[in-house]
């Protein structure tokens, strides 16, 4: 019996070791899935967290677009009616008679140091014929300005029409004063 004690004993030593090696494997499975949904659920709280990121990110980006959109359309408005408050001041400043007038145009003659041509608005043919001095001008075919008149000579010339007076002279010296009384 001896035989069959020993074939026991190695039985119940494998049996053992197998028991042994089935925890220890069942011990590490559920170490490995632990571990597992602990690296699953960390990550899915960086998903999260960087979905969050994302999505604040983008609507700061959609917020500050439609800010620069509203602002922009403001500006644009802005503008809109400064180009309409000057576009009526140039207007009105051709319609002003020809005594009223008077002044101006021959201050801008005065500027006016060479010898050369005058193309006068057709308004303003008359009185620039009478008020230029010949020695100095000679008068030509009248142009489509509202007011005003062009000097070309040789070297140079001259925009003394009233819309270009009023957009590079008057518009660039009032036009903040005139957007803070406007706006």
């Amino acid at each position: 019996m001896a035989l069959q004690d020993i074939l026991a004993a190695i039985t119940a030593e494998a049996d053992k070791q197998i028991a042994s090696a089935r925890t220890e494997h069942q011990r590490a499975l559920t170490q490995m899935r632990e571990e597992s949904e602990r690296n699953l659920s960390k990550k899915k709280q960086e998903i999260a967290v960087s979905k969050q990121q994302k999505m604040d990110q983008l609507s700061a980006k959609a917020h500050t677009h439609a800010h620069a959109q509203k602002r922009n359309a403001v500006l644009a408005k802005k503008k809109e009616l400064l180009d309409n408050v000057f576009a009526t001041a140039s207007k009105e400043l051709s319609a002003v008679d020809d005594k009223e007038i008077e002044p101006l145009l021959r201050s801008c003659l005065k500027r006016i140091k060479n010898k050369g041509v005058i193309h006068p608005s057709s308004k303003h043919a008359d009185l620039l014929k009478k008020i230029c001095p010949s020695e100095q001008f000679r008068i030509e075919k009248p142009t489509n300005a509202k007011g005003g008149f062009l000097f070309v000579s040789d070297k140079e010339e001259q925009d003394f029409t009233f819309e270009h007076l009023m957009e590079h002279v008057v518009r660039p010296s009032h036009e903040l004063a005139t957007s803070k009384i406007l706006f």
